[in-house]
């Protein structure tokens, strides 16, 4: 089934959709009509091959400039357990825990370094998902009303302004900074040698992996319920009318089997666009959650390594400090998922039986 790209281009007000992901990614290339045309045409392989090569131009120093992480955390708690050693020669207790108190600044320096540049990303993450959605979503929901009907493109739009709206005021808003508080009663809870706060601390992560597992869920509930009754609503209307047509006498037939022939170039674009829009979704997110990754690795082995010569509350810090970066990492990659859900089951669900 043959497509104008070019007519599909000006349908669908392409161009300007393409126009602001170079805006607002002006690190990356995308060619989005090459991409849209391979996808049309199946080559699904070649378009990630593509979007790929436009990824990770020039990041892999960026990635690899991160192992000072791990070097820096490292020489800090070699130079606790040394100073710990070295002070015991004294009698007075306290030069022992001043050395120690010093150090454990030091680190927590490092740590806190760290997790706030994992938070930065993060949130840079999350704000270029909501703004990549606001720049595409209008065109796919234009192919999807085209298919289906102005009932289900109006339905998912309203549930992608909700997603948005639970984004910003639930992720961002609260579980970011639980996060961040969570890193600081883990600091706070290594100037003591009894930890009076681990059971707070370990409170909060749980409440925090619920959070973002409620999220997830209610989205997830929220979507499929709707996928189950939009859809077949505006199907029930387009069969009616396409059924009335089709007992015309003498264009009956013809008219009939021309709607087949739209409609099945309609999902062909629809699907395209969606299967466009959730590569780039990827694309976008795939560097800055492996930036994220790679620091919460680096902070977990370091905490691996410091619980070999080092005080057991530094271990724990860093240890926890690594706990808060993969719960960014959680945070970003739920945001990302919300939305990759969202479009899976409109795509899967608008298809009208081709």
């Amino acid at each position: 089934m043959d497509v104008d790209m070019g007519q599909v281009w000006q349908d669908y007000e392409l161009s300007g959709v393409s126009e602001e992901l170079d805006k607002l990614f002006p690190d990356y290339s995308f060619d989005l009509g090459f991409m849209l045309e391979q996808i049309i045409t199946g080559d699904i392989i070649g378009a990630l091959g593509s979007v790929a090569d436009g990824i990770f131009a020039g990041t892999g120093q960026q990635l690899l400039g991160m192992k000072d992480v791990l070097i820096w955390i490292l020489v800090a708690g070699v130079a606790a357990s040394v100073i710990s050693y070295f002070v015991e020669v004294f009698e007075s207790r306290q030069i022992a825990d001043l050395s120690f108190y010093f150090v454990y600044l030091l680190l927590m320096s490092v740590l806190l370094r760290c997790f706030q540049e994992a938070a930065g990303i993060a949130v840079e993450t999350v704000e270029n998902i909501i703004s990549f959605i606001k720049i595409f979503v209008p065109a796919y929901l234009l192919s999807v009303g085209v298919v289906t009907g102005t009932t289900t493109a109006t339905a998912y739009y309203g549930l992608m302004l909700l997603i948005i709206y639970l984004i910003q005021t639930f992720l961002v808003s609260i579980v970011v900074p639980c996060i961040y508080s969570y890193v600081l009663l883990s600091a706070i809870n290594g100037v003591w040698i009894e930890e009076k706060l681990t059971m707070i601390v370990e409170l909060l992560e749980k409440g925090i992996r619920l959070m973002l597992k409620l999220s997830l869920g209610a989205v997830t509930g929220i979507s499929l319920i709707q996928s189950l009754i939009t859809p077949v609503i505006d199907s029930a209307k387009a069969s009616t009318l396409q059924k009335v047509v089709s007992v015309i006498p003498g264009i009956g037939n013809v008219a009939d089997g021309v709607v087949d022939v739209v409609l099945g170039s309609a999902v062909i674009i629809k699907n395209s666009i969606g299967v466009v829009m959730l590569i780039l979704l990827l694309a976008v997110c795939v560097v800055p959650l492996l930036k994220i990754f790679i620091i919460a690795a680096m902070l977990k082995i370091a905490a691996a390594f410091l619980g070999i010569i080092s005080d057991k509350r530094i271990t724990t810090c860093a240890d926890k400090v690594g706990n808060a970066s993969a719960l960014l990492l959680r945070t970003a990659g739920t945001a990302m998922f919300l939305f990759v859900l969202t479009i899976s089951v409109a795509a899967l669900t608008t298809n009208r039986g081709f």
